[in-house]
């Protein structure tokens, strides 16, 4: 499992997310332009969890951050203009444990005072939502971590405590994990693109539905070949009619 934070502003906040995170024996830490790390501040707030801090993976861009991931988390507080089925933190830790089956998942946190942008947040398969009060939804970051990773931990031991879950088969057919996802929207894009359905001069809406789309289906990775592959084929078609056209010209 992965804890994300991006654009963390008090460096204390990243040595507190790393003091819960090991103590729910998360250990994998990565940090998306902080402004500022390392720093006294977030090494005192660790509290001994300083070898976190040392092994964080920092990066420029939340794509760095997601490699090799199966499954993305983002968290929000806030209602959204695109909105989809939000997950509390114990629904999102049983989906987590399933996915850490094929491999690595991420939690990803956004900033202090505004979380994730929109953009971030639809590089995520599932959103959380913490339940807090309506009219007081404020958690301190590291506070909104160790919720999260407290509720992995108890989905995980008692996934492993489950006999059966031993006993099941492994899925020839995965779920998509998320980098298959992100090369088949960057594919889907590109196609319409092509074929002047997707403007990028004038984008509107139309990049974050599918992505949204993409990321609510639930697809398998040889569905999402089976599309690729289709795109790949009209392009071929699209191609050689135009060379026809040019040779008959």
């Amino acid at each position: 499992m992965r804890i994300v934070l991006v654009g963390t502003s008090h460096p204390g906040n990243i040595g507190a997310s790393a003091r819960a995170m090991k103590a729910m024996g998360v250990n994998q830490l990565a940090l998306v332009s902080p402004k500022q790390f390392p720093a006294a501040a977030a090494t005192a707030m660790a509290s001994g969890a300083d070898d976190l801090l040392e092994n964080a993976h920092v990066v420029n861009s939340l794509e760095e951050a997601l490699v090799g991931c199966e499954v993305v988390f983002g968290t929000t507080a806030r209602d959204r203009h695109l909105e989809w089925p939000v997950l509390s933190p114990h629904e999102a830790a049983a989906k987590a444990v399933n996915a850490m089956a094929r491999g690595p998942v991420a939690f990803v946190f956004g900033r202090e005072q505004s979380g994730l942008s929109n953009a971030e947040l639809d590089r995520c398969q599932h959103a959380i939502r913490i339940p807090t009060e309506p009219d007081f939804n404020s958690l301190n970051l590291s506070q909104a971590v160790q919720i999260c990773v407290y509720e992995a931990r108890n989905a995980f031991i008692a996934a492993s405590t489950d006999s059966r879950r031993a006993e099941q088969p492994t899925d020839a057919d995965p779920i998509a994990n998320n980098e298959t996802l992100e090369q088949l929207h960057g594919h889907l894009m590109t196609s319409m693109e092509s074929v002047g359905y997707f403007k990028p001069a004038d984008p509107r809406l139309l990049e974050r539905r599918v992505r949204r789309m993409l990321n609510g289906a639930n697809m398998r990775h040889t569905e999402t070949q089976i599309l690729r592959g289709f795109l790949t084929a009209i392009a071929r078609t699209i191609k050689r009619n135009n060379d026809g056209a040019d040779d008959a010209g």
